[in-house]
């Protein structure tokens, strides 16, 4: 299994990164869209039709993106981006808002879809990165839902899936032996943490464990189908992760 998840992260390189060679399972952190100024308005759409076909996952959640720097810091208002949508023969073209908090929303646009438009933003390749955020409302900030993360992943693996050549994706879904990688038993998710370095438990009702992090990423077992969509992921404001590293804290009580 050791070697399978070697041979992933290969075949991923560019679209996702390393996964852990020492990690029992594939553990795959999915970066999301990479360079987004240079990604196709088509490839989000996929993005979209999986929010849409899986949205049993998160009922009451929202599909937004959150610009961040390439080291996974979320950008804010200082950074002054601006975002634009646009065909590369001129026939389309359209600004795309982003929020003081680094947040975006990319709606349906068929005309967008048919000029084959495509994400320019106005800094350098490689400089910021876009990334699919599912929350449910009314969480705080510091909490994540597990069922969010689950559509999260689905998201994010259809835009890069959108992106890939035909015998990639072939060969991934040989070494998964899956097509439906998220859904995979103890495939981790990587996503980003609000800070880096933050403890992350996972929690649902009297049970936890504490998730591996590096850096900005957590890795959350989103394959794992005894953790219930209702499980939260907490960040402990006060607690670094390299203090605590885990499996399961508190023994499971279902059989």
């Amino acid at each position: 299994m050791k070697r399978t998840t070697v041979a992933l992260c290969a075949l991923l390189a560019c679209a996702l990164p390393a996964a852990h060679a020492d990690d029992p399972v594939p553990s795959v952190q999915v970066k999301g869209i990479a360079d987004p100024e240079m990604r196709s308005y088509r490839s989000v759409v996929a993005g979209l039709d999986a929010f849409d076909a899986h949205r049993a996952l998160a009922p009451h959640a929202l599909l937004r993106f959150r610009m961040r720097h390439a080291e996974g810091a979320p950008a804010n208002a200082g950074d002054g981006l601006r975002l634009r949508l646009a065909s590369d023969d001129g026939s389309f073209q359209e600004d795309v808002p982003i929020d003081a908090a680094g947040l975006l929303t990319v709606g349906r646009n068929q005309a967008a879809y048919d000029a084959d438009a495509t994400f320019i933003l106005n800094r350098k390749n490689g400089l910021y990165t876009g990334h699919p955020e599912v929350r449910t409302a009314g969480l705080p900030d510091n909490v994540r839902r597990l069922g969010d993360l689950r559509l999260e992943c689905r998201v994010t693996i259809a835009i890069v899936k959108d992106q890939m050549p035909f015998m990639a994706k072939a060969a991934i879904n040989t070494l998964m032996l899956t097509s439906d990688w998220c859904a995979k038993k103890d495939f981790n998710y990587g996503t980003p943490a609000p800070r880096p370095g933050l403890r992350a438990v996972l929690r649902d009702g009297e049970r936890s464990r504490t998730l591996e992090t590096h850096g900005w990423n957590m890795m959350v077992p989103i394959g794992d189908t005894g953790w219930p969509d209702d499980a939260l992921v907490q960040f402990d404001e006060g607690l670094s992760a390299d203090l605590t590293r885990t499996a399961d804290e508190t023994p499971r009580t279902a059989p």
